[in-house]
């Protein structure tokens, strides 16, 4: 790594979860200092999100973290499908393999040279602090921010520290990284657009081995539809650390869902009273789908959490989060390094709100198209919980139309419904397929198809390098643009390059990618700025002009 310096600008950052502290190691790779403070005493402990995407896998390892995290992630022979259930040890209601056929096994292995994991968000914060930690970055926790507003072109934050003094200082600028209740997006009074409540979840964090009910269950989600208890069971490591989600009813409050009450209902989502359960937190979580209506007010920028807000379904939260911190990191860089004017930085909203509105509609989606199966089946997986059932004695569920000899019609309601849901399970195109300076950033229609496309992820190949075959994407990671070059392609005809422009020629055909007289211009973010042939130079300047905000390029 280069060395750090504070380039004569400083930047700070509020809040050290997922997005917080991804940003930290994207901005120290490039030799930015950060600050970044925190209002709790660590990384969180508790496993909280589990669904680590594609896209965020490599992103993990462009800042050297994905291989500690696959250390300590669910295997992924655990992690295959999504299960309904009475309980644990009741009635199977049907299943859904992830991956649904070779063919799209094959579409998915070849998508990324990385994979999804299944791992709690605790280890993901643990990961990321120590690697921010590697680079010689540090965590002020126990320092809360009190206060944020504007003072000319300058960010002012107000901080106290744990031992209560309040300091101000001074920013050029500041990612609020604080979470969905972020004080610093209302200090600046940015509105959240969306339904604010859908529903109240009660939730249960235990250690447990449950491997001699699981069976053929072998996923992170199980769907629980008994007659006491409904709700979804995760599996973090899907061996030990588990966690019961349930709607809270409009009448009671998460007082009403203490410790006795979770353990209870754990005990009746397993069905097995012999289990050796430790409850290791409960608490209680609001489920809304809001968007911010700005991501930006002058030198404060919304990341993560603090800027959207979704349903769990689909697990985009997290990932559209660490995300947002990636189009966002190498801008700054760019502009702190004198490489681009500060007006770069305005693309960081345009592109990052389409996405954040798109993912937030497809994970309301996924949450309502649940009730088909509900429908189908005559079982209400996420009716509310009445935290009274625990003390009556436990119920037998009621008999179902898919029970019994003429229940062939209603086993294939049911199964065509499980199939329905696979959109919310599995996609690449959410993974991977997010197009900035699109109408739609997802408009394109079917499964995930790579292919090259402006303001789209190059897709993944692999290239023979110096020490052997190596990823695209590894190629273009780096404090530089890249332009990808065909082996046809004459050099000479493009030594007026400037500076932040690395040159790579490929001698490898790349079908439906690089050939022959081929030039992809590619973002240090991995997106492709511009693809072409060698003979249109115009077009190249155009599309480094629309990045380096620069008037000196007419031609290259």
């Amino acid at each position: 790594m280069k060395g750090v310096t504070d380039l004569n600008h400083r930047i700070a950052i509020v809040g050290a979860g997922a997005a917080g502290l991804v940003s930290a190691v994207l901005l120290r790779q490039r030799g930015i200092a950060v600050d970044i403070f925190d209002d709790g005493d660590g990384p969180c402990t508790l496993p909280q999100a589990h669904v680590i995407n594609t896209r965020t896998s490599e992103i993990l390892a462009e800042i050297g973290a994905f291989e500690a995290l696959r250390a300590v992630a669910a295997p992924i022979d655990r992690v295959e499908s999504i299960a309904w259930v009475e309980s644990l040890t009741g009635r199977r209601f049907g299943r859904m393999d992830l991956i649904k056929d070779a063919a799209s096994g094959a579409l998915r292995a070849g998508a990324s040279a990385v994979h999804a994991l299944n791992v709690g968000q605790n280890h993901f914060e643990q990961v990321v602090a120590a690697r921010f930690a590697e680079l010689g970055g540090s965590v002020r926790y126990r320092n809360r921010v009190v206060g944020s507003q504007i003072d000319g072109d300058k960010a002012v934050l107000s901080i106290r520290n744990a031992d209560g003094d309040i300091s101000k200082y001074d920013y050029d600028y500041v990612l609020a990284c604080d979470g969905a209740r972020s004080s610093v997006r209302e200090s600046l009074g940015i509105a959240m657009v969306g339904p604010p409540s859908i529903a109240r979840y009660a939730s249960a964090y235990f250690t447990a081995d449950l491997s001699h009910l699981i069976g053929d269950i072998r996923g992170p989600v199980v769907f629980v539809g008994g007659p006491d208890v409904r709700g979804v069971l995760i599996g973090f490591d899907i061996a030990n650390s588990w966690a019961l989600m349930c709607v809270i009813p409009p009448d009671s409050t998460p007082d009403d869902f203490g410790p006795d009450v979770m353990r209870e209902l754990i005990y009746r989502a397993i069905g097995d009273r012999t289990a050796t359960i430790r409850l290791d937190g409960v608490g209680s979580w609001n489920m809304s789908a809001q968007v911010a209506d700005d991501f930006r007010r002058g030198p404060f920028f919304l990341v993560g959490d603090s800027a959207h807000r979704f349903p769990p379904t689909g697990g985009l939260g997290l990932n559209t989060g660490v995300q947002d911190a990636h189009n966002l990191a190498w801008k700054l860089a760019f502009v702190l390094q004198g490489k681009a004017p500060a007006a770069l930085l305005e693309s960081y909203a345009e592109e990052r709100m389409p996405v954040a509105r798109a993912n937030c509609a497809h994970s309301l989606e996924n949450a309502m198209k649940l009730a088909e199966i509900d429908a189908a089946l005559g079982v209400s997986f996420l009716a509310p919980v009445d935290p009274a059932v625990v003390t009556r004695a436990e119920t037998s569920g009621p008999a179902l139309a898919i029970d019994g000899e003429d229940g062939d019609e209603a086993r294939r309601a049911v199964a065509q419904a499980i199939e329905a849901q696979r959109p919310h399970f599995d996609s690449l195109t959410h993974e991977l397929g997010y197009v900035y300076g699109a109408c739609e950033p997802y408009s394109e229609a079917g499964p995930y198809a790579p292919s090259v496309r402006q303001g789209g992820r190059l897709p993944h190949a692999l290239v023979d390098g110096p020490q052997g075959s190596v990823g695209l994407h590894t190629l273009c990671a780096g404090d530089s643009l890249t332009l990808l070059v065909g082996k046809d392609v004459d050099i000479g005809t493009l030594s007026d390059l400037p500076g932040e422009v690395a040159l790579r020629r490929i001698s490898d055909d790349l079908p439906d990618m690089l050939t022959g007289s081929d030039m992809i211009l590619v973002r240090p973010d991995g997106h492709v700025a511009w693809n072409g042939r060698d003979q249109d130079g115009a077009g190249l300047a155009a599309a480094l002009n629309a990045i380096l905000r620069s008037d000196m390029l007419t031609t290259v």
